[in-house]
């Protein structure tokens, strides 16, 4: 088992809160989304972004990053960092390990990860 991904092991002091009952996230306008809600926005139109990230098991948060370099420039152009690249970019996911809110999945593969709970829903 991996720490902080149950739903009773909770960190002290984090600044980010699961996403409400909606599950809506702002689509526009502010430079205060975090990265994981940007990941959940990216997944939430296939339409669009299919090709650069998928869901492989919605039902468990778990998701493919399927073009690195399009995900990383998407999110620096959002957050209005040019210079924003896939390396900067997993260092936060490997943030959220610590915190929680996501963590690598049982068998462990490259680019695959996954929302614990509450943030999968």
């Amino acid at each position: 088992m991996i720490k902080g991904c149950t739903e009773d092991e909770e960190e002290e002091g984090d600044p980010t809160p699961p996403p409400s009952s909606g599950g809506k996230v702002p689509t526009r306008g502010g430079s205060h989304i975090h990265l994981w809600q940007f990941l959940k926005e990216l997944l939430a139109s296939p339409q669009l972004h299919g090709s650069c990230i998928r869901w492989l098991e919605r039902s468990k948060g778990v998701f493919k990053i399927e073009d690195s370099v399009r995900v990383a420039r998407l999110w620096g152009k959002r957050k209005n960092r040019p210079a924003m690249n896939y390396d900067k970019l997993s260092r936060s996911i490997r943030q959220y390990y610590k915190k929680g809110i996501m963590k690598k999945t049982e068998r462990s593969q490259r680019l695959v990860y996954q929302f614990c709970h509450p943030y999968c829903m």
